[in-house]
């Protein structure tokens, strides 16, 4: 599983030209599932984005402490391995059905702690994004 994080000032997702979700300060998350991926392996992200001290000038304060959101966007080609060639291989990006089932129970998990918006999964989505800093972390786990 992997993520890019984005600290932001605004973000939101449109699907269609329809505006789908945004959210104010907070984090936007962009989540590739990958095969071996697991329900520990997903709380265990849950708990490091949540917990990751990304505001402040000095790093010191967690998007819960600064009454974030976060806006979470189901992203295909973020396990893409790119060692080899110029064309991506997303031979370890996990399966659409079990991958949608895995963004749905993140969703739900993160919705349990801070405010959570969608993206939709599967869809041609145009992510806005007003990343702050620009912060931007690449987690793995």
């Amino acid at each position: 599983m992997k993520a890019v994080i984005q600290r932001v000032i605004k973000a939101g997702v449109e699907v269609n030209g329809e505006k789908i979700s945004e959210i104010n300060k907070g984090l936007c998350v962009l989540i590739g599932f990958e095969k071996d991926d697991t329900e520990e392996k997903l709380n265990k992200m849950i708990k490091k984005i949540i917990n990751m001290r990304l505001f402040d000038n000095k790093f010191s304060k967690s998007v819960l402490d600064v009454r974030g959101e976060i806006l979470l966007i189901p992203n295909f080609t973020i396990p893409a391995i790119t060692k080899k060639g110029t064309r991506p291989n997303f031979q370890n990006s996990m399966p659409p059905n079990e991958a949608k089932k895995f963004y749905n129970l993140m969703l739900d998990k993160f919705n349990n702690y801070i405010i959570t918006k969608p993206g939709i999964f599967g869809a041609d989505m145009k992510v806005e994004i007003i990343n702050e800093g620009p912060v931007t972390i690449i987690l793995e786990v």
